[in-house]
């Protein structure tokens, strides 16, 4: 029996004939292990090569940093294993639905102090949150500014 992928490679336009980097394309998803090792490996995932960026998707935050931390380690595994495909950048978000829901939640829930916090009194530049694009990064700006208001 074939493998999906050499059946694929059948049609033309599956075929690496117009593209000679389709190979490198391919085998880098396959390789995330051994680039990033087994335990980063396992709670994050390459999903797209986009503009020269590898586009990685990391099950929680916490993922994020630490690949983070291996930012230079991995990106010069990645250019010394794969220059063909020129990636200059390593670019990660969470994809984790439950992370996001538990977020919320926690967004939602009152600490001691609240009152103080959404009367306006010690507000201070709360406004300026709302011109933060990374939700991720303003919702954790309010949370600590509500808890320093405690």
């Amino acid at each position: 029996m074939d493998k999906a992928g050499d059946l694929l490679k059948k049609f033309s336009i599956f075929s690496s004939a117009d593209d000679p980097h389709a190979g490198e394309y391919s085998r880098i998803f396959s390789s995330w292990e051994k680039i990033a090792g087994q335990k980063l490996s396992q709670y994050s995932r390459i999903v797209d090569i986009d503009n020269h960026s590898l586009l990685i998707e990391a099950d929680h935050p916490a993922i994020i940093q630490l690949l983070q931390l291996k930012y230079r380690e991995i990106l010069d595994k990645i250019r010394r294993k794969y220059p063909q495909l020129q990636i200059s950048d390593l670019r990660m978000f969470v994809k984790n639905p439950e992370y996001r829901i538990q977020r919320n939640e926690r967004n939602k829930a009152s600490f001691p102090g609240d009152e103080t916090f959404s009367s306006g009194i010690n507000t201070g530049n709360n406004e300026n949150f709302e011109k933060i694009d990374d939700e991720n990064f303003r919702d954790l700006l309010r949370d600590m500014k509500k808890r320093s208001q405690l």
